[in-house]
């Protein structure tokens, strides 16, 4: 499940970082886990390892809780995008409202199972999914490469994008002669990192800007996701996640 993705664990016990971290590794394979034992060594942590996929964070801590630490997270465009799953003895209804409130993935209440919590993260993956499916507005300045075929590379700025396509309008003149149908590779970066996401794309509909449809030196190109492997599909639903919080802090 996540075997290519990196997971900071926090929490001031040293045991109960254990525990998380021992289910992370033997139920859900992860690629690698960084500790840190409150919110402010979280934040140094983020700094120093832009490759974090998921954040698990307890909320009771000194210096900086949990709840602080998810704000902060939430503030910042390269780490807003990223699940966190709080972890925390706060069963009552203000924390679950607050936690929600301030944007948290999924709630998981002490003491929790090893089946608990590979659930919360299962369906914390399952309601990312689900949301990114719908069609997310681009952020400013997201951009686009496709390359078809043997043509040079098109890099043009991209509209919209859900889990099954996305929507692109480029110059014209250098994809002349491309067809519906046609096959497209197209290249995009991850906020947070600029790790590279190549995307196996089809055709589906070339079309004029509907703002300036008397215009032909640009053209808009719709495209499908064509079948791909599991870790690029994780890093797609990851990607849209990243665009649907930068786009909504932008129009915030």
């Amino acid at each position: 499940m996540l075997d290519k993705d990196v997971v900071l664990v926090v929490d001031d016990s040293a045991t109960a970082r254990t525990a998380i971290i021992n289910v992370l590794r033997d139920r859900l394979y992860c690629k690698e886990v960084i500790e840190a034992c409150d919110g402010k060594e979280a934040l140094r942590m983020l700094k120093q390892h832009p490759e974090i996929d998921w954040i698990f964070c307890d909320w009771e801590m000194p210096e900086m809780a949990g709840d602080e630490l998810l704000a902060a997270v939430r503030e910042d465009p390269q780490t807003a995008h990223l699940p966190f799953i709080m972890i925390t003895s706060k069963g009552d209804r203000d924390s679950l409202v607050t936690a929600v409130q301030l944007g948290v993935t999924s709630f998981v209440v002490k003491p929790f199972t090893a089946k608990k919590l590979v659930e919360k993260v299962f369906l914390a993956r399952g309601r990312m999914e689900r949301r990114n499916a719908e069609r997310i507005k681009a952020s400013k300045g997201q951009t686009a490469s496709m390359k078809f075929g043997t043509h040079e590379a098109v890099t043009g700025d991209m509209i919209d994008i859900s889990l099954s396509g996305m929507l692109i309008m480029c110059e014209h003149e250098p994809i002349r002669g491309v067809t519906v149908f046609d096959k497209v590779q197209v290249k995009v970066n991850m906020p947070h990192s600029g790790e590279e996401i190549l995307l196996p794309c089809q055709v589906i509909r070339l079309e004029a800007d509907p703002m300036h449809p008397s215009r032909v030196e640009q053209i808009r190109v719709a495209t499908r996701f064509l079948p791909m492997q599991g870790d690029i599909r994780n890093l797609l639903v990851d990607y849209i996640e990243a665009t649907r919080r930068i786009s909504s802090k932008e129009e915030s």
